[in-house]
């Protein structure tokens, strides 16, 4: 990450929010074979199992604030 940069500005939290905003998979704006498409697709991909595992009932949401 360069200067002044932040976590939200990472390939792999992009790919996140836009499965998690509604977004298809084709709208990645980086170049194929690159490593900041492969996070992307990366954290696409698992946003849709998370958001699967939480509709099942496979994961606590509020097992974090348990303690």
């Amino acid at each position: 990450m360069s200067d002044g940069a932040t976590a939200s500005d990472s390939p792999f939290i992009k790919g996140r929010n836009a499965r998690l905003y509604g977004k298809q998979r084709e709208s990645c704006p980086y170049a194929e074979g690159s490593p900041d498409r492969e996070a992307w697709m990366q954290a696409f991909d698992e946003a849709s199992d998370d958001r699967l595992e939480t509709q099942t009932g496979t994961i606590d949401p509020q097992s974090a604030q348990r303690g």
